[in-house]
């Protein structure tokens, strides 16, 4: 049987029985999924081939402090070798993506290896040799004189002064995504590893440099050109006004003047020049990967995340471009970036989402993953072609959000108990309603997490996956090849499951699937598009459900609001107007509670959301009136009859405990008086 050492590349050279006496001598070492196997910084002192599974290769972006997805590797692939040559820390970090098994190559049994068997060090020279000698038949070698070229400063100081000093290499010129690396050595593979990390996704051309040029170089061109970038980065004047996004903590605001001072001054620097509009793909790429753009796609995800924001909006205007969060439910102006780095932002942006960047006439959907401080965080991309150029969107999915928990979401103990009992039911239909951005798929999230078990069986269908949940097998939507809710759905028919969940019922084959599921013992959680539990019915009806078959597998119906909550720093007592009392059905003089606004929350007076919940549990009354087609409204006037607390009254409690305000509540319900 042949060696799994046969298949690496480092390795192809060594004779089979060399590869075999190898591999018995590595041990094996199994890791679970979001395991990290090599941190960034460590100590290089083992290199790892994956028998089986798939790993992350992650590097942390030192502005933002995000780490961004650099590869991913799967059976028969090596990873940490060049640390074992170099004996200089990890510059990336390693994650099992799934459950991964690999053979361990530590350094005592890499030294003594290179020992005992010169066939292994003739197979690493012949390996490091092909890849210097690919790297050379690919940008070519030629001899510059430095003294006779005009370097722009801009370019001298894409790379840090301690790589330019460590490697002896310098960038003199930077074109059509094209870098040209004036090296005292052209063979150093270390340097192209390192100079590639700093400036991603772009062409190395080397040139030859003698020592002499390059310390003259340095001495004469390069420090002053470095000590007077320094000089401009130091804090100076204000920049032009710009609409303050709300802080949620001390350190908001300071995190948005850096993001203003540090990076829109940089992009400013250019902004005088008269740089025609970049037509070809090559000039997209060179304009994405300019050391300032990458900085500020850098900085927008990062201050979006540190935020609490789930949403991100880039929408290019005839003279700026407008950056909006949307904190909290309501969109705020973070910045007005001048009209230059348009171009640069918006192709960053969609390399990182892995978009066509030369396809500026259609809309387009991607995703980026990064990592920061631990956390696994997507964001879901979603382009469109506007009147001024791609206006950007992106949804923020925090995967690692794990404080999923019906008590944390509902605040009224009857109605928690209710829901509970719903989700408690051995088969049946729970529908959660509401629209966009109302939290459905928290709840939903919220109820598996609480009926979770080994004994449990529970298998979703969702677009996208919003949460990872430990124990449960999560399907993404793919509905370009047919995957859809409904083939999901009768997929999961035929995996012996008992709890369903899918993302959202939206035609008359995944309505009806979910029904037949319901029917035949399984229970099924889903999300429907209504104002309001009782029209549930209604749109079930008009998708071409019977009334029968509703009436049948109904267990109940949750409709759902998000409210902003009162600023506990802030939170002030008044006693509420007649109007108000008598509209909400209020004591008369109630005290309510408002914010007074502060720093905690921006001055808006509210930080953070509770949400207001209308549950309907199906009795045999409500099922009668189902079946015979009843309008919504006598279902729901029938409902509340039967003691059902509807979204109007659960707003009255929540103003009652100070939760949030009047204004807060009518702004999200629709209330008749």
């Amino acid at each position: 049987m042949a060696s799994f050492l046969e298949r690496v590349p480092l390795f192809a050279g060594l004779p089979p029985a060399d590869c075999a006496q190898l591999e018995q001598r590595m041990p094996r070492r199994e890791f679970a999924p979001q395991t990290v196997i090599l941190r960034e910084g460590t100590p290089a002192d083992a290199a790892f081939v994956v028998l089986s599974g798939l790993v992350a290769v992650r590097r942390k972006d030192p502005g933002s402090g995000i780490e961004f997805l650099l590869a991913e590797l799967g059976p028969d692939q090596m990873f940490g070798e060049m640390g074992l040559l170099t004996k200089k820390p990890r510059t990336a970090s390693v994650v099992a993506i799934e459950p991964t098994t690999c053979a361990v190559l530590d350094r005592p049994l890499f030294e003594a290896v290179m020992r005992s068997l010169p066939s292994f060090a003739l197979s690493i020279t012949g390996a490091l040799a092909e890849r210097l000698d690919r790297a050379n038949q690919h940008v070519g070698v030629e001899y510059l004189n430095l003294s006779r070229v005009k370097v722009d400063p801009r370019v001298l100081t894409l790379l840090p002064q301690a790589l330019i000093n460590e490697h002896h290499v310098v960038p003199v010129a930077f074109c059509n995504n094209r870098l040209t690396l004036a090296m005292t050595n052209p063979n150093n593979v270390v340097a192209f590893d390192d100079v590639r990390r700093i400036v991603k996704g772009v062409l190395i051309e080397p040139v030859v440099v003698t020592d002499e040029d390059f310390k003259r170089f340095i001495i004469a061109v390069y420090a002053p050109a470095a000590a007077k970038a320094e000089a401009a980065s130091a804090p100076a004047p204000k920049a032009a006004p710009r609409a303050q996004a709300p802080s949620s903590a001390k350190g908001g605001s300071a995190t948005v003047d850096l993001f203003t001072s540090d990076i829109i001054r940089e992009l400013q620097l250019a902004a005088d020049e008269d740089i025609s509009e970049a037509e070809t793909k090559q000039d997209l790429m060179s304009a994405s990967e300019d050391a300032p753009i990458i900085k500020l796609a850098n900085s927008i995800l990062g201050l979006a995340i540190k935020q609490g924001s789930s949403d991100i909006h880039i929408e290019p205007m005839e003279q700026s471009v407008t950056v909006r969060f949307r904190i909290d439910g309501v969109l705020h102006v973070v910045q007005q970036l001048p009209k230059k780095v348009q171009l640069g932002l918006m192709s960053r942006l969609k390399i990182l989402s892995k978009l066509d960047i030369s396809e500026k006439r259609l809309p387009q959907d991607g995703r980026i993953s990064v990592t920061m401080e631990g956390r696994a965080i997507d964001f879901r991309v979603s382009t469109v072609p506007g009147k001024w150029g791609e206006k950007v969107c992106m949804r923020i999915l925090d995967k690692t959000n794990t404080s999923l928990g019906l008590d944390k979401l509902i605040s009224h103990a009857p109605t928690l108990a209710l829901v509970r009992e719903m989700i408690a039911q051995p088969y049946g239909i729970v529908y959660v309603t509401g629209p966009t951005g109302s939290g459905k798929t928290t709840t939903l999230y919220s109820a598996l997490a609480e009926i979770n078990d080994p004994g449990v069986n529970i298998s979703t269908a969702e677009d996208p996956i919003e949460y990872d949940l430990p124990g449960v097998t999560q399907i993404q939507v793919h509905a370009d090849i047919g995957l859809t809710f409904a083939a999901i759905l009768r997929a999961f028919l035929r995996q012996d499951p008992d709890v369903l969940l899918v993302g959202e019922t939206r035609d008359k084959e995944t309505a009806h699937t979910a029904v037949e599921a319901a029917l035949t013992g399984h229970l099924v959680f889903t999300t429907l598009h209504t104002n309001s539990a009782a029209v549930a019915f209604t749109r079930l009806n008009e998708m071409g459900i019977e009334p029968f078959l509703v009436t049948s597998s109904t267990i109940g119906v949750i409709a759902q609001r998000l409210a902003r909550r009162v600023c506990p720093s802030c939170k002030e007592p008044y006693a509420a107007e007649a109007e108000t009392c008598r509209f909400f059905g209020l004591p008369d003089g109630a005290t309510l509670f408002r914010g007074r606004g502060c720093t905690a929350c921006g001055g808006s007076g509210v930080k953070g959301r509770i949400g207001i919940y209308e549950v309907m549990r199906m009795t045999p009354a409500l099922r009668a009136m189902v079946g015979r087609g009843a309008r919504a409204e006598e279902i729901h006037a029938a409902a509340l009859e039967q003691g059902m607390i509807d979204l109007k009254r659960y707003a009255a409690l929540l103003l009652l405990e100070g939760q949030t305000t009047v204004e807060e509540v009518t702004s999200v319900v629709s209330i008749d008086a």
